[in-house]
């Protein structure tokens, strides 16, 4: 029973990170929120615990994955007509 327990937790922190990080990414691509937002909206209480997270999950602080995608995205909707749906 207690490995069965064990087990089902270390299978819901899975399933928590994984949506955690689907809208780390969402909210991420929205400039409108601040990356304290973010933080907030994640269930972080503190920004620095959400960037030590953040650079442990995607390998970079919010603010340089922020940036680079912001870039990229904007560079991919340029040459795609004015970026229509």
């Amino acid at each position: 029973m207690q490995r069965q327990l064990s087990e089902s937790r270390e299978i819901f922190s899975d399933l928590v990170n994984h949506a955690r990080r689907d809208l780390a990414v969402r909210y991420m691509e929205n400039p409108n929120f601040s990356l304290g937002r973010v933080a907030v909206l994640l269930g972080y209480s503190m920004p620095s615990s959400f960037t030590r997270w953040f650079k442990a999950e995607f390998g970079e602080s919010p603010a340089i994955w922020r940036k680079a995608h912001m870039k990229q995205q904007h560079h991919n909707t340029a040459g795609s007509g004015g970026g229509l749906p």
